[in-house]
């Protein structure tokens, strides 16, 4: 038994001297690291079929042309979308929070960055939900 108890109380010891953010980030941070080109392949199927979607859909007017309200729906979703990539980006290029999370000093400040990133995330993306429900309403 203490085979068994002794690795564990060592385990247990170590996580709590490093804290939970610690271990919380380097998760994080791999699963960031892991599922990057997930991400550029989801992007670029979004392209793809987002045109597509645009061009075959009657209420579309033409290149920037925002005459009707289908059409204005789709631009402030599109300004969303890019604000959300924008976001991303600034947070995992710039401010590189998935490499902080697994850090030593910066683990739980990169992990508030990366719950800000996240909450901001969410929002954006039920909005974008909701316009496109509108719009497809149109």
């Amino acid at each position: 038994m203490s085979q068994i108890l002794i690795p564990l109380s060592v385990w247990l010891h170590a996580l709590a001297k490093s804290g939970p953010e610690a271990a919380a980030g380097a998760l994080l941070s791999e699963i960031s690291g892991r599922s990057r080109a997930w991400l550029y392949a989801s992007l670029v199927a979004f392209l793809v079929t987002g045109v597509y979607l645009t061009v075959a859909d009657p209420n579309y007017l033409g290149f920037a042309d925002f005459g009707n309200p289908w059409g204005i729906l789709m631009l402030v979703k599109h300004i969303l979308v890019l604000g959300m990539i924008a976001a991303g980006f600034w947070f995992n290029a710039i401010l590189r929070v998935g490499p902080q999370m697994s850090s030593n000093s910066g683990a739980a400040q990169a992990i508030r960055r990366f719950r800000s990133l996240a909450n901001l995330m969410a929002v954006l993306g039920v909005l974008v939900l909701l316009l496109t429900a509108l719009a497809q309403g149109q």
